[in-house]
């Protein structure tokens, strides 16, 4: 009888392992996408900045050329 419960509690550990091998690789592709999500965001706020800035010389050197 004890050897049925041991086989019991070893395939519920390795069913729990087991799930939890697949939630760590869903987790980890997760956060691989994240982590290119936030490159391509950083890399798209320092373009926007860049325009921004571009803008703004060149409306400020409009204006004072109107003087």
């Amino acid at each position: 009888m004890a050897t049925t419960t041991n086989n019991k509690t070893i395939d519920d550990l390795k069913g729990t392992i087991n799930n939890q091998n697949s939630q760590i690789t869903r987790l980890l592709t997760n956060m691989s996408s994240l982590r290119d999500e936030v490159h391509l965001l950083k890399k798209e706020l320092g373009r926007f900045k860049s325009d921004v800035a571009s803008d703004v010389k060149y409306l400020t050197e409009r204006v004072d050329s109107t003087k």
